[in-house]
């Protein structure tokens, strides 16, 4: 009694598959990031003198985590006549969600751009761009609206920092 041909075509197959699995050594090697490259990317964002500590994914997992706390609400509102407030003074190490608003009914199609923390978004008419940072460096950073020539500026100061009054009275 013979098979039908379909039938020997899909033994044939089938022998042809095990075969493959059988005697077939498959080499599966995991993905290796080489990071690297990017400490100078980031020197550059931090300015000159700057220290870049090395960029591993232990050091980036433990940064991930040490960011969560509580957060900070910030919006920066983008008007005709710049943005309001135009100077915000933060923490390093705290977490802060930053909410842009353009308010400008002369440019409703507008920029934002900070720099040092890689944020660059479309803002349009009275919707709300939204982005969370969370300062690593102390220094001034600057915001901006290219179609507009409005900056704005971020002082990060140290944890350590008391903040002074502004004046004394006696």
């Amino acid at each position: 009694m013979s098979l039908p041909s379909s039938h020997r075509v899909l033994s044939f197959t089938r022998v042809v598959v095990f075969i493959l699995a059988f005697f077939v050594q498959v080499t599966v090697r995991a993905w290796d990031i080489d990071l690297s490259r990017r400490n100078k990317d980031l020197q550059k964002a931090q300015g000159p003198g700057s220290q870049v500590e090395d960029v591993t994914p232990e050091n980036l997992v433990g940064s991930f985590f040490e960011s969560i706390g509580p957060t900070q609400e910030i919006v920066i509102l983008n008007t005709d006549k710049g943005f309001v407030p135009e100077t915000l003074r933060l923490k390093k190490g705290s977490t802060y969600r930053i909410h842009v608003v353009n308010v400008n009914e002369k440019e409703k199609n507008v920029s934002f751009i900070l720099d040092a923390f890689s944020e660059h978004h479309g803002t349009f008419y009275g919707q709300p761009q939204e982005f969370s940072i969370v300062p690593k460096a102390e220094g001034i950073f600057s915001f901006q609206c290219p179609e507009t020539a409005k900056q704005g500026r971020i002082v990060v100061i140290g944890n350590d920092e008391v903040r002074k009054p502004a004046s004394s009275s006696k």
